[in-house]
């Protein structure tokens, strides 16, 4: 029987039946008509009806088709409509706005459901003899640009959903690691190494409907990685078919034997081929997982606070600082509180104002999550609270902790709800190290800010740091404005721009863990340097002469700004209050 793959919808987060719940935020939404000058509470934007979404007519590959027919089953091919939407996109900001108006210019012609990576070379084989393209398709969630078609020649495009791959395939508790296949949602693997008692420890905030696969396409990063590494340094060993043939890495836990092939797999975002299995570092299911939130005077001190815990070896599984804009916005987003807690909130706050001495507008929230044996837990958060008290923290005890975990998922759906109020939101995040890491943080909060205050909105920008490392950390940037009508997308990609000049100028990478795509293209050159493009282009024209995996991501064109959307002085676009 084949097996059924769940997908997200087509025109936003998590599956069909699943929304942002605002009820139960009661402050949220003032919130951000007062920050975002927002008049009209009432939806004026939602998506377009299914049956008014605009697609290019299927094109016809003869030769390939038939030759799938001889080695997959019927029900491993699909052509119909839906499923042609549903892998035309992921979940990007320019993705949904498109989908979301019923805008489709580029949508594949046939997916394909393996089962084995003996499906996945009998693909391969046919698409190389019949000119067709192959891109990879996990869980529909990335949001740099990955999986939408760019072929510029007009071939046959394919997308190769690994769903049915989707099985943990062993796991060696002696050496702690798991063979994997690539295709299943997160809670689906988890749930599964669960049963051996262990755990990936890889949670990105997309984890409920993302990959294994895609994860290491990208090099994700999850909320643990300060403990557990991003994904890129969990990776024992991968297959990975290619044009050229199948890549296989040894399982070991080292090697000096020349240029790291694996490492040329990870993050190459379907361009040189499909990883079709990985083994992986698991983990020992937790004894003890505690988790905590503190509130710093300000911006500076928390990112002091972790700097000196890094110094000092103090590492807890999460550490995540929220600058002021972002605190306020946690604070809008808790739920209705009993007559007895809202009480005991205001004692907290008097508490934590006339005795710590911090001020509401500019103090900043941390999440500090701790796991592993009991007495290692104690014993690191004790030293944590020294290093953040030292600072001057104020411990807000686990109840922000209880309602991270219980959000912490959540937050993409929040785009769905403010797009439908004609709100732009988005997200930019890069990583630099820690002497410059402040000076980076307020230059682009600035830059920001400024662009979107030239489109004539208020601006709503914060940022957090979530993940630590011993030479820096990245910050994660979110933004948001009322749309400008009729030049929605110029405005978006204005701002975009702005961030990730911002991110070039000041000494940062183009991402820390969204990939390249086409979202960031623009950037690569600055980011890893002219040779370094041309060694990129370099292995993808070794690997895949022809060009069928994923054509236009990773490797930027000889125009990459208008190709992503802005030609000319893109500084002219927009003048302040216009």
């Amino acid at each position: 029987m084949p097996i059924e793959v769940p997908h997200m919808k087509w025109w936003g987060w998590g599956v069909e039946g699943s929304s942002f719940e605002i009820s139960g935020k009661p402050g949220l939404f003032p919130y951000l008509k007062r920050e975002l000058g927002v008049t009209d509470e009432q939806v004026t934007t939602p998506p377009v009806p299914l049956a008014d979404v605009r697609m290019p007519e299927r094109k016809l590959n003869g030769p390939f088709e038939a030759a799938l027919e001889k080695v997959l089953r019927a029900d491993q091919i699909r052509n119909d409509r839906h499923e042609r939407l549903i892998h035309a996109f992921g979940k990007s900001y320019r993705d949904l706005w498109r989908v979301r108006r019923g805008e489709v210019e580029r949508a594949p012609d046939l997916i394909i459901y393996p089962e084995s990576e003996q499906d996945v070379v009998a693909v391969m084989a046919a698409a190389l003899e019949h000119s067709a393209v192959i891109i990879p398709f996990g869980g529909g969630s990335n949001i740099a640009g990955c999986l939408e078609p760019r072929d510029k020649s007009g071939r046959y495009i394919v997308s190769l959903d690994m769903g049915r791959m989707d099985r943990v395939l062993s796991v060696d508790k002696d050496s702690l690691i798991a063979r994997i296949q690539p295709g299943g949602w997160g809670m689906r693997m988890e749930n599964q190494l669960r049963e051996h008692d262990v755990t990936l420890g890889h949670f990105p905030d997309s984890f409920l409907y993302s990959t294994l696969g895609g994860w290491i396409a990208t090099r994700s990063a999850g909320m643990q990685s300060d403990v557990y590494g991003k994904i890129e340094d969990m990776v024992v060993a991968l297959r990975m078919v290619t044009p050229a043939g199948t890549i296989i890495t040894r399982t070991v836990p080292k090697c000096s034997n020349g240029i790291d092939v694996k490492q040329l797999c990870i993050g190459s975002e379907g361009i040189l081929g499909v990883i079709t299995e990985a083994t992986m570092r698991v983990h020992p299911l937790p004894e003890s997982r505690k988790i905590y939130g503190y509130l710093f005077p300000d911006f500076e001190s928390g990112a002091a606070a972790l700097k000196e815990c890094t110094r000092l070896n103090i590492w807890p599984v999460i550490a995540r600082l929220n600058d002021p804009k972002k605190t306020a916005l946690s604070f809008a987003f808790k739920g209705t509180k009993t007559p007895f807690k809202a009480l005991l909130t205001q004692v907290v706050k008097w508490w934590i104002h006339h005795v710590k001495g911090i001020d509401f507008t500019k103090c900043c929230m941390m999440i500090v999550a701790f796991e592993g044996d009991s007495a290692t837990v104690e014993r690191t958060r004790l030293l944590a609270d020294g290093v953040y008290c030292k600072h001057g923290a104020a411990g807000l005890g686990t109840e922000p902790g209880r309602g991270f975990e219980k959000a912490k998922f959540d937050f993409p759906h929040l785009r769905d709800f403010v797009m439908d109020r004609n709100i732009m939101a988005d997200v930019s995040e890069t990583a630099t190290t820690w002497a410059n890491l402040l000076p980076f943080y307020r230059d682009t909060k600035r830059s920001i800010e400024q662009a979107i205050t030239d489109t004539g909105s208020l601006p709503w920008v914060g940022c957090h740091i979530s993940h630590n490392y011993h030479t820096g950390a990245s910050l994660y940037f979110t933004f948001g404005c009322r749309q400008c009508p009729g030049r929605e997308m110029e405005q978006y990609l204005y701002v975009k721009k702005a961030a990730e000049d911002a991110f070039m100028r000041n000494g940062g990478t183009l991402s820390h863990h969204h990939a390249v795509g086409t979202e960031h293209l623009p950037w690569v050159e600055a980011d890893i340097s002219p040779a370094g493009v041309r060694a990129v282009r370099a292995l993808k024209d070794g690997i895949d002469p022809k060009n069928i995996m994923n054509p236009g991501k990773i490797i930027p064109s000889d125009q990459p700004l208008a190709d992503w959307g802005l030609s000319g002085d893109s500084s002219k676009l927009f003048s302040a209050g216009k």
